[in-house]
């Protein structure tokens, strides 16, 4: 009995001794557990004083992140050019301006009137609207867009998706067993890197881009813990990159994504093979999931894409419109991203026409010199070797390397889109990486070993680049003031000095604090702090005065006698700008444009059709007037010509009817009216006979039609009549028409044809039909009658079913984490 008692005593003391342990074991980990949510929030703080520090111009002082003032080098704003106005002027951000900022003022209109926004009356003759997924309608990004006033909401969207970018690399570097001060290196190195920082102001490709380490932050998450919740959650972050809003970047987060889980899952030695398998099963289920919540945008987009000249142009090695290329001495912009100077300091002087946008790879000075110490560091390659890859390839394919290239563009998503800015791999890889250095480091107290091999290679790349570029005196002297006297100069060797030196300020400032670490040992504590500064300090002069941030009242570009006199006339047909009032900007002052640059761009009718004028021409902008150009820009309903001031235009049915400082304006006798009855209809063979009959000499935009054979078939083709008919009303996807005719005819809507527009005749369904290549018509009896053209939004039904589909299985996901959650709870 002794016996007995005394084992009972002992199992009671061991039992209260577990009790004790799993205690303590608990609060330590609940103190575990709020260090590491104490380190997350002041990580995030600091990463959004960071994202401050650059916005502060839009973000506190509400200037305009947005280079509108790129306009005031064009009529007709050129003549009322403020005085300072290049200070916030980057040549290489054309197309914000002139398309993405007058898209979010068309759709924050549409928005606020309640009108859903299916139709673009303004581009192209009209285009699709809510098929242009660039608009990125639904991604959360948007929201300060739709809600705030534009150059408000464009300053906080923005910031919110640098701190995205930001922190979700910081979250991925810390589940990558990294400390606080490597994370936020490498949150710091990719949120001020050279794609967010380019791209920001185009708005979309940040958007989707800030979405990565996110999506491979969750990945991680699953292939080492296979935790169903973690997949829940993928799906809600791949459906926030594909509501973004840019395909290309889509199709590169979704493959870095891919990649990243595949090799991951080859390189773990905690998961079994079944275990594995099932995991990659949750990263694909919950990508799965987000693609179907993405549906009711991604399927308009997709349908309405098929077929254009954008799609033809983003598939590489399409025929008619070749892709852009990077020419292999961009690489040098991994170290010295000015070596051509600024675009953004009225400075460029690169080879080739790619742009500087598309042209810089900069990850950080100090970031270089630490991923290079984490690549010559042995140990945690199976964590590192998945990040190597794709820094690898990164730039390996967005310098189209000889093989691999030709292998890549083939695969599924790569050979319909412009892969040269998948470089974003390379920026998140080197960030991440930069951090494995850094830790590196901090473990090592200093001691670095063949790790200072890192910080002689950044010294030694600046000494052979200063080398190799011969430079005399005058070039040194040009560029230290260039780089840090405030002169500025344009000679080109001064201009890739200047970049050197400041590539050697943070790589030397880098090793100093390794060296100062080394050799004061009380200072190891601050070793990340002091480095995490460095490379803060270096992003920020990189990012510094690319996005220009000027005054609203200041650099937006105000209306002009020219534009008063167009909107005075806007019922009597569209305008169109030579060499003047680009692309859509004109949306901004409710004018209906001929040209455009609305994603997805215009169908080859539409694009041969433009190609009658100048064979060299594309439908974006039109560089002189040809003998042709009255007659196809009055298929279009081209009305108004703006030029430049001063302009002589000796062609046929061109009158000029303004002339002032700002631009001069010809009236184009031919346009064709907004609807009319066909006086002359020819029934003609295929493309050629369409395009050959429209280019005769007889022929009048203004009564006569083209139709396709092919296309007519089975429906009576009346011939030339004579009637009225006139617009009676009109909404975002509808116009109402109002035609008198003595006997049967064809109506012509000088409207742009396209998929999802039908129409009815006195309430009953009838035949649509495509006249003049591009334009909308329908065969009417006699007598008055009322034409109804209405669109719905090709592939919105099936994308809207999906995505509610998606978002089902999402709830049911959550529901059962939920119900296994409380079960748990109950059964302690």
């Amino acid at each position: 009995m002794a016996s007995r008692s005394h084992r009972g005593s002992r199992a009671a003391a061991a039992r209260a001794r577990d009790r004790r342990s799993r205690g303590a074991a608990a609060r330590s980990g609940s103190i575990a557990r709020a260090l590491r949510a104490h380190e997350h929030t002041s990580a995030a703080l600091l990463l959004a004083l960071l994202v401050l520090v650059y916005l502060w111009p839009a973000l506190v002082q509400g200037h305009v992140l947005s280079p509108i003032a790129l306009l005031f080098t064009d009529p007709p704003w050129q003549s009322v050019t403020p005085h300072g106005i290049e200070r916030w002027v980057n040549g290489d951000l054309g197309d914000v301006p002139l398309t993405y900022y007058p898209w979010d003022l068309l759709a924050r209109r549409l928005i606020h009137a309640g009108t859903f926004p299916a139709w673009n009356p303004y581009a192209f003759g009209g285009t699709q609207l809510w098929a242009n997924s660039q608009i990125a309608w639904l991604s959360p990004f948007s929201l300060p867009l739709w809600l705030l006033p534009l150059n408000d909401g464009l300053g906080v969207a923005a910031a919110l998706k640098l701190w995205c970018a930001g922190f979700g690399t910081y979250l991925l570097a810390r589940e990558l067993h990294l400390g606080c001060w490597p994370g936020l290196v490498a949150g710091a190195a990719f949120a001020l890197g050279s794609f967010d920082v380019v791209w920001l102001s185009y708005g979309v490709f940040v958007s989707v881009a800030a979405m990565l380490p996110w999506a491979l932050w969750l990945t991680e998450r699953i292939l080492r813990r296979g935790r169903p919740g973690d997949g829940l959650a993928l799906a809600g972050v791949v459906a926030v990159a594909l509501l973004g809003g840019h395909p290309g970047t889509q199709v590169h987060v979704l493959a870095a994504t891919a990649l990243y889980a595949l090799v991951r899952a080859a390189l773990l030695t905690d998961a079994d093979r079944r275990a594995r398998v099932m995991r990659l099963g949750l990263v694909a289920g919950g990508t799965a999931v987000g693609l179907l919540a993405a549906a009711v945008v991604l399927v308009p987009a997709q349908l309405a894409a098929a077929g254009t000249v954008g799609a033809a142009a983003r598939a590489h090695g399409a025929p008619r419109l070749p892709g852009s290329l990077m020419p292999p001495g961009v690489l040098r912009t991994v170290a010295f991203p000015d070596w051509w100077g600024r675009p953004s300091e009225g400075v460029y002087a690169g080879p080739g026409s790619a742009g500087y946008r598309e042209r810089t790879f900069y990850a950080g000075a100090a970031t270089l010199v630490l991923a290079l110490l984490a690549l010559l560091a042995p140990g945690g390659w199976r964590r590192k070797a998945p990040l190597a890859l794709l820094g690898f390839l990164g730039l390996a394919i967005a310098l189209r390397l000889p093989g691999l290239y030709q292998l890549v563009i083939r695969l599924p998503g790569f050979d319909r889109v412009q892969n040269s800015r998948i470089y974003l791999w390379f920026g998140l890889a080197a960030a991440l990486l930069a951090a494995f250095g850094l830790q590196r480091a901090i473990d090592m107290r200093g001691r670095l070993g063949r790790g200072w091999l890192a910080a002689a290679a950044g010294l030694l790349a600046a000494v052979v680049a200063a080398a190799a570029l011969a430079p005399g005196g005058g070039s040194w002297s040009l560029a230290l003031r260039h780089a840090f006297g405030g002169a500025r100069t344009q000679e080109p060797t001064a201009l890739a000095l200047a970049s050197v030196l400041w590539w050697s300020v943070f790589a030397v400032a880098l090793t100093a604090v390794v060296l100062l670490v080394r050799l004061r040992p009380r200072l190891g504590p601050w070793l990340g702090a002091l480095v995490a500064l460095v490379v803060a300090l270096d992003m920020l002069h990189f990012a510094h005065g690319y996005q220009p941030m000027g005054p609203a009242s200041v650099v937006t570009p105000p209306s002009t006698p020219a534009i008063a006199y167009l909107q005075r006339h806007r019922d009597l047909g569209r305008i169109v700008g030579i060499q003047a009032a680009g692309a859509d900007w004109t949306t901004t002052y409710g004018l209906r444009d001929v040209l455009g640059f609305d994603a997805p761009q215009p169908s080859w009718r539409f694009f041969d059709l433009w190609r009658m004028m100048d064979p060299t021409d594309e439908p974006y902008s039109l560089g002189t007037i040809t003998r042709r150009a009255p007659q196809v820009l009055g298929v279009l309903g081209g009305r108004y010509l703006v030029l430049p001031p001063g302009t002589r235009a000796a062609v046929h049915d061109l009158n000029r009817v303004y002339a002032g400082s700002d631009a001069t304006i010809f009236a184009n006798r031919i346009a064709a009216p907004r609807a009319f009855v066909a006086r002359r209809v020819r029934v003609v063979a295929g493309e050629r006979g369409e395009l050959a009959a429209i280019g005769e000499g007889g022929f009048d935009p203004r009564g006569d039609a083209t139709l396709r054979a092919g296309e007519v078939r089975g429906v009576a083709v009346p011939g030339g009549a004579v009637g009225s008919v006139r617009v009676i009303g009109e909404t975002n996807a509808s116009v109402r028409l109002r035609a008198t005719l003595p006997r049967r005819a064809v109506v012509v809507l000088d409207d742009t044809w396209a998929p999802g527009w039908t129409v009815a005749v006195d309430g009953r369904p009838a035949r649509a039909l495509r006249a003049d290549a591009v334009l909308r018509a329908v065969a009417v009896p006699a007598g008055a009658h009322e034409i109804a053209w209405s669109y719905r939004v090709p592939g919105l039904r099936l994308g809207a079913a999906l995505s509610a589909l998606g978002l089902l299985v999402a709830a049911a996901w959550g529901g059962a984490l939920a119900a296994d959650a409380r079960r748990r709870r109950r059964a302690r």
